[in-house]
């Protein structure tokens, strides 16, 4: 199965099976989560690419064994796994011994980390002593985007460049400074490093949190409200 597919996707019978039913003889990474977009858990899907990533790297290198695999429980198809691990909230990354029950640390403090594959391969080598080269496919749009973009500012100051008194005006330098530190102090570059969410819905009242119980998280709407406030 996992030949075919990196990340195996699991029901509740199929995590009874491959996951709760002893002996095995292997470990398992399991990602918990609730992608359809009527759960409403944008994290969800930025998550789930990033799992993805780790899955795909281990499945190509020469660290992939029949001692380590992927799985996923999405919440439409197996809310019976929620309910027996004591979950409501998405995702959720968890470890699963070979030979005993999770611990403590076998699930992954997003909170803390981030949602970041490099950060899940460091936290399955403290899990499972199996270290993944993370690699990414290039991304050329981006590069592509910069290139033009300095194509286009060159050949505007080229066409200006007789009126650019502008760039040595210490007023214009001073705002350009105090709003790139009001960006750095505001939270954004936390939010763009751990991948922090917008909100947070919760499962079982359906309301909307803005603001995180956890003081080693954050959310997108919590750094808008604290800024302006």
């Amino acid at each position: 199965m996992s030949l075919k597919k990196a990340v195996i996707r699991l029901n509740a019978e199929r995590f009874k099976h491959f996951v709760r039913t002893p002996p095995r003889n292997y470990s398992m990474i399991v990602m918990l989560t609730a992608l359809s977009p009527q759960r409403q858990c944008p994290m969800c899907k930025q998550a789930h690419d990033e799992f993805q990533v780790v899955a795909e790297s281990y499945r190509h290198s020469n660290a992939f064994s029949n001692k380590l695999f992927f799985g996923m429980v999405d919440f439409d198809e197996g809310a019976e796994v929620f309910q027996y691990l004591k979950l409501n909230s998405a995702p959720v990354f968890m470890h699963f011994p070979a030979k005993m029950k999770p611990k403590k640390g076998d699930q992954m403090d997003i909170g803390r980390t981030g949602l970041s594959a490099e950060q899940m391969a460091k936290w399955v080598k403290d899990r499972t002593e199996i270290q993944i080269q993370i690699y990414r496919a290039p991304d050329y749009s981006k590069f592509a985007f910069v290139a033009l973009s300095l194509i286009m500012i060159a050949g505007l100051i080229y066409v200006k460049r007789d009126s650019l008194g502008i760039l040595y005006n210490n007023f214009v330098w001073g705002i350009f400074v105090i709003f790139f530190i009001l960006i750095c102090t505001s939270g954004q570059v936390w939010n763009n490093i751990r991948g922090a969410s917008f909100s947070h819905r919760d499962q079982k009242t359906g309301q909307i949190g803005y603001f995180s119980g956890s003081s080693g998280h954050q959310f997108i709407a919590e750094t808008y409200i604290v800024r302006h406030f």
